[in-house]
């Protein structure tokens, strides 16, 4: 009886052990999925646009693959590659390249996605994550 407690409680350290050290998500986790488009603030001037503003929808596809996918009003327009790296001076904030963004600065609040392009007096592109 001793040695079949013995079991149990060894199978059940390990599955704590396993469980405990989950990977931790990067922002390359963290971005895979769909994205849709909620408005686009220009801080200089304070203009927004969005979805009813301007007519149509977008929605941003990134894949596991290393391939992102752009929709405006659920068709296909563009698929390119793309990277994402870490900004090292501060580990929040991402920097997003493909071939249709030369590069553009990101992080996430919550369930949304934000392109920020302030510090260059541009625009800032808010998505939430579609499910």
């Amino acid at each position: 009886m001793k040695h079949h407690l013995l079991k149990i409680g060894l199978v059940v350290a390990f599955i704590l052990i396993i469980v405990s050290c989950k990977k931790e998500q990067t922002a390359s986790d963290l971005i895979v999925g769909k994205w849709q488009w909620i408005k686009t603030i220009i801080p200089y001037g304070g203009k927004v646009s969005n979805p009813q503003t301007t007519g149509f929808s977008q929605t941003l596809v990134f894949l596991n693959n290393g391939k992102m996918q752009e929709y405006k009003n659920d068709i296909l327009i563009n698929t390119s590659d793309y990277i994402v790296e870490t900004n090292s001076s501060n580990p929040k904030d991402y920097l997003l390249t493909n071939s249709s963004i030369l590069s553009s600065h990101f992080y996430f609040k919550s369930d949304t996605l934000i392109f920020s392009e302030a510090y260059v007096d541009g625009p800032v592109y808010y998505y939430t994550r579609k499910k």
